[in-house]
C-alpha cells in the first residue's frame, strides 16, 4: 500500500468534483451470506483502487483467441505477444481523458493505466463522494475477518460507459481453496524404501498417477508451469524434499522457484494448499521449471489500522502481473474459487477477460471446479441472493469462465474409475455455453429430461471440462504425511499433465497448446477416459450423475495422456 501523500496540483486543488448524473454500476441486493456491518468506515483509511477501463476489442480477442486454439484453422496454434494483446484491447484515449479529468475534479491523481487497469491511491472520504457511496467495515464470524466495503456504487454519466469496474468495492470474495484439510493425518514407518512402488494401495501418490493415467513422456524443454497460491498459503521447500524422497523418484534436491506478487510473503511454515500444489506438480512435471507466484490481497483487513492494505481480491492483482510480463509459463494451475452468485458480474467479467487474454498468449489455465457438488464451491445456503430465495444450484468462479479457462472435476477409484461425490459441476448463470462446447451440453440437458427444471441455467456454460483423481492424496506437511481430497487435488494433476504435452510440442519446435478447450472438445477427446458412473449430490438432492460423453460432474473425463501426445 502506497504510504504517501497524493501531491494534488494547484490547478486540481481549485477544481469542483465534475457534477454530473449518477448511474448506478453495481449494487448488491443484500449484504452476502455471512457477512454483518458493524460500522460505517473511517473517512481517513486509504484504499489501493483498481479503475477497469473499457478494453477495445474484446471480441475481436475472442475471436482471435478461438482461431490459434481450435486444431485445423489456419491460425491454430499462432499465439499473440503481449504486444499485440495490448494494442488490440488497450482503451480508447479519449475513455482514458475522460476518467483523468473526473479523478483530478476530486483531486485524485490518475495512475498509469496498464493492461486496462488504471491504479490510484485515495482515502474512503474521496471515495465515497466519487462513486457516491458509503463504505462500511464489515464483519464475518464464522472467518472471524473483516473486510471494508459497499453493497452499492455509483458513476458519473460523463464516465460510466468509460468504465467497466472499479475495485475495491462490491465484492465480499470467499475465495476459498478446494481441498479438505480435515482427513487423518497418516504416517509411515518406513516410506522412503517402499513408497515410490505403492501403485494406489495407501492413497494416490504421484507413481499411482502416473500408472493410472498413462504419463511416459519424459520432459527435455526448458519450458515451465505455473502455481497460484492466495490467502497467505505457503509452499514449503524443505517438505517438498521430504515428499520426493518418499514417495517419487525425482531428485529430493529439485525444487521450485518463487515470484511475490502485490506484496506476498513465502515465508514460514508451509500450509496444506500450497504444499499439495506443488508436491505433486514437481512430482508429475520434473524436470519442467515450477514457479510458485504467492499474491497477497484478500477482503479482510484489521479494523483498527490506519490502512487497508492489499483490499483487492488477489485473482486480479495476479492476472495484471501475469499480463504485464513478457515471458509467461505455458500452463498454470489455480486451486482457488467462490460460488459465482458471489461475484459481482462487472468483476466477473473483469477477471475472465484477462484469462482470455493470457490465454491468447498461448497459456494453458487449468482451474478447480470447486468440492460441494451442485451445491458449489463452500458450504452454503442453495437459494439465490438476487432477494428472491429460490432454490437454487450454485455453479463456481473462476471456472465458469468461458475463454481461457478449463475447469477440472473430481473422480475416485480405479477399474472403475469414478465420479468423485463433492466434484462441484453445473452450468454457469454469468455466461452461456460457448460454441465449442454448446452441442455436448445441450445434449446432456435432453437426456436427463425435466430433471432438477429451475434449478440450473440450461443455456449456461458447462462445468467441469474434464476431470482427475481427487480423493485421498498423500503429501507432506511440516514434515508429516498426510491425506487430503477435494478437486485441489485434480487440478495440479490435470495441469501437470497439460505441462508435460506442451513441453513435448515445444521440444518439436511446435507450438504449445494454448487454451485448451476447442481442442478437449474436438479430437483431444479421443484422449480421454470418459467416466460413465457417479454424481454429485447438493442442495438436498443427489445431483448430476455422470453419463457417457460430456457430463456436469467429470466433465468430458480423465487423461490418458500417452494417448493426448500422439493426438497434438
Amino acid at each position: 500500500m502506497i504510504g504517501f501523500v497524493l501531491p494534488i496540483l494547484a490547478a486540481v486543488a481549485a477544481a469542483s468534483p465534475i457534477q454530473t448524473e449518477m448511474l448506478t454500476k453495481q449494487a448488491l441486493h443484500s449484504v452476502p451470506i455471512g457477512w454483518e456491518h458493524k460500522a460505517d468506515a473511517p473517512g481517513h483509511l486509504k484504499l489501493n483502487m483498481h479503475i477497469a477501463l473499457k478494453e477495445q476489442n474484446m471480441d475481436k480477442l475472442q475471436q482471435r483467441l478461438m482461431e490459434v486454439s481450435t486444431p485445423g484453422h489456419d491460425s491454430y496454434g499462432k499465439h499473440m505477444t503481449k504486444e499485440e494483446v495490448d494494442a488490440m484491447t488497450a482503451p480508447a484515449a479519449s475513455d482514458v481523458a475522460a476518467v483523468e479529468e473526473w479523478l483530478a475534479s476530486h483531486g485524485v491523481q490518475a495512475g498509469k493505466v496498464a493492461n486496462g487497469m488504471m491504479p490510484v491511491t485515495l482515502t474512503t472520504s474521496q471515495a465515497e463522494k466519487m462513486l457516491g457511496t458509503k463504505y462500511g467495515i464489515y464483519y464475518h464470524a464464522e472467518k472471524d475477518q473483516y473486510t471494508l466495503r459497499t453493497t452499492k456504487y455509483s458513476l458519473p454519466k460523463s464516465v460510466h460507459s468509460s468504465i467497466d469496474m472499479v475495485q475495491p468495492t462490491t465484492l465480499f470474495s470467499d475465495m476459498n481453496m478446494y481441498s479438505d484439510r480435515a482427513q487423518a493425518t497418516m504416517a509411515f514407518n518406513n516410506p522412503v524404501s517402499d513408497a515410490t512402488n505403492l501403485g494406489c494401495t495407501l492413497g494416490v501418490t504421484p507413481s499411482c498417477l502416473q500408472s493410472l493415467y498413462n504419463i511416459k513422456y519424459k520432459p527435455t524443454s526448458n519450458t515451465a508451469i505455473g502455481i497460484t497460491g492466495y490467502l497467505g498459503e505457503i509452499a514449503s521447500k524443505s517438505d517438498l524434499s521430504t515428499f520426493l524422497k518418499q514417495y517419487t523418484k525425482v531428485p529430493s534436491s529439485a525444487t521450485f522457484s518463487v515470484q511475490l506478487v502485490n506484496g506476498g510473503s513465502n515465508t514460514g511454515s508451509g500450509t496444506t494448499e500450497a504444499n499439495l500444489d506443488t508436491q505433486y506438480v514437481m512430482g508429475l512435471s520434473y524436470p519442467i521449471k515450477n514457479i510458485f507466484y504467492e499474491t497477497a490481497g484478500e477482503p479482510p483487513f484489521n479494523p483498527d489500522a490506519s490502512d487497508s492494505d492489499n483490499t483487492n481480491e488477489p485473482y486480479l492483482e495476479w492476472l495484471n502481473y501475469m499480463n504485464g510480463l513478457s515471458t509467461v509459463p505455458l500452463t498454470v494451475s489455480s486451486s482457488y474459487g467462490d460460488n459465482e452468485q458471489t461475484v459481482p458480474n462487472d468483476y466477473a467479467n473483469t477477471v475472465c477477460n484477462n484469462f482470455m487474454k493470457l490465454a491468447a498468449r498461448g497459456v494453458s489455465i487449468l482451474a478447480s471446479s470447486g468440492d460441494g457438488g451442485v451445491g458449489g464451491g463452500q458450504p452454503s445456503e442453495c437459494v439465490s441472493n438476487d432477494g428472491s430465495n429460490r432454490e437454487l444450484f450454485l455453479p463456481t468462479f473462476p471456472a465458469s469462465c468461458p475463454y481461457g479457462v478449463t475447469a477440472v472435476g473430481g473422480t475416485q477409484g480405479q477399474s472403475p474409475e469414478t465420479a468423485a461425490s463433492l466434484s462441484s459441476g453445473g452450468f454457469s448463470n454469468y455466461f452461456a455455453a460457448p460454441s465449442y462446447q454448446s452441442s455436448q451440453t445441450q445434449a446432456y440437458i435432453s437426456s436427463i429430461g425435466t430433471q432438477y427444471a429451475g434449478l440450473y441455467n440450461k443455456t449456461g456454460r458447462g462445468i467441469p471440462d474434464v476431470a482427475a483423481q481427487a480423493e485421498n492424496f498423500l503429501i507432506v506437511v511440516g514434515g508429516s504425511t498426510q491425506s487430503v481430497a477435494g478437486t485441489s487435488c485434480a487440478a495440479p494433476t490435470f495441469s501437470a499433465i497439460v505441462a508435460l504435452l506442451n513441453d513435448y510440442l515445444v521440444s518439436q519446435k511446435r507450438s504449445p497448446l494454448g487454451f485448451l478447450n476447442p481442442f478437449l472438445y474436438g479430437k483431444g477427446v479421443a484422449g480421454l477416459n470418459d467416466i460413465t458412473s457417479g454424481n454429485n449430490p447438493g442442495c438436498n438432492t443427489n445431483g448430476f450423475s455422470a453419463k457417457k460423453g460430456w457430463d456436469p460432474v467429470t466433465g468430458l473425463g480423465t487423461p490418458n495422456a500417452a494417448k493426448l501426445q500422439t493426438l497434438v
